[in-house]
């Protein structure tokens, strides 16, 4: 907010101190204009002499207000300014700044709103959700942040409504704690997809996050091309792992982790392609077979969508000659 006067002829100033000449304008504005019952803000005051030069360095701009506090006496600079920080005492209300030059009687004034005004509106929340990616019957921790019209945490025990677009909020109506958050717990369900988790303070613009939730593998068959092998002969075998989802459905991008009692697996993670599988080979030496082996067990293992124990399936090579 901007004011301007016109100042009347100052006297009794120090002789020693510029003094504004007659016909002296100032203006003075506040940065924010609003405020926390804690907070502070920029006063900016501006004095320019009647032809509009700026007032001679040094000239005392005197400041008061009936709420807070601030510097009594600053003094401009070469460009005619002067600033000064005021500072809110933990009183709500609306703090009047008002700024003089010397000893004058022609003032000019600010207002800063300390605290939430007569219908301010709630600042918009700030929502997140941890972790942003989870699997389907996964769960997810969502915050809110809820603000005042000056930036302010919310009081405690004020409700906070939720909604999403997917999946379910075990409390939709979480109350704030002291430092003004609010939290629940979203269960991501059984369908894959992206979630948006809106949160409204009061009457306050919709806070708004985003959870990816993807599908997640449910079965897992790994099947090889031959189940037999010659102990004195280099042989390779195919493998496949098939992944698909609780539906049956193939799950593409899924990494498959491959384990074998013996050396000779081209590659121990393989992501499935679009149609669910994840190939691999097993590369059977002769050197590579311990004395006395008889089986060659391969393993393929996929973390499960519950995130307990992975799925895991295996097949069992013999080992003949």
């Amino acid at each position: 907010m901007l004011f301007l006067t016109s100042l009347l002829p100052l006297a009794g100033c120090d002789k020693a101190t510029p003094v504004a000449p007659s016909g002296t304008i100032l203006a003075i504005s506040a940065n924010p204009s609003q405020i926390s019952l804690t907070g502070s803000s920029t006063i900016t005051i501006v004095g320019r002499k009647p032809d509009g030069n700026p007032l001679n360095p040094g000239t005392e701009i005197r400041l008061s207000t009936d709420v807070g506090t601030i510097t009594p006496i600053v003094t401009t600079d070469a460009t005619g300014t002067a600033t000064a920080t005021f500072q809110a005492d933990g009183r709500a209300g609306t703090a009047t700044i008002t700024a003089m030059t010397g000893g004058g009687t022609t003032m000019v004034t600010a207002k800063i709103q300390i605290g939430q005004g007569p219908g301010s509106k709630p600042g918009t929340p700030l929502v997140t959700v941890s972790p942003s990616n989870i699997p389907v019957n996964g769960s997810a921790t969502v915050t809110v942040v809820a603000r005042n019209s000056d930036g302010s945490p919310a009081a405690a025990g004020q409700p906070v409504i939720l909604t999403t677009t997917l999946g379910t909020l075990r409390n939709p109506r979480p109350l704030t704690h002291a430092d003004g958050t609010a939290t629940t717990t979203l269960d991501a369900g059984t369908q894959a997809g992206s979630a948006t988790v809106t949160a409204i303070f009061g009457s306050s613009d919709a806070g708004t996050a985003t959870l990816t939730i993807r599908d997640a593998p449910s079965l897992l068959s790994l099947q090889a091309d031959q189940t037999t092998v010659q102990r004195n002969a280099t042989t390779t075998v195919n493998l496949t792992a098939f992944v698909a989802n609780s539906e049956g459905l193939p799950l593409q991008g899924v990494a498959v982790q491959f384990s074998a009692n013996i050396p000779g697996l081209a590659s121990t993670v393989v992501f499935t392609d679009n149609t669910g599988q994840a190939k691999n080979t097993l590369t059977v030496k002769p050197e590579n077979i311990p004395s006395g082996t008889k089986t060659i067990v391969v393993t393929a293992q996929v973390a499960s969508g519950s995130g307990g124990t992975p799925l895991s399936s295996s097949v069992v090579i013999t080992i003949t000659g």
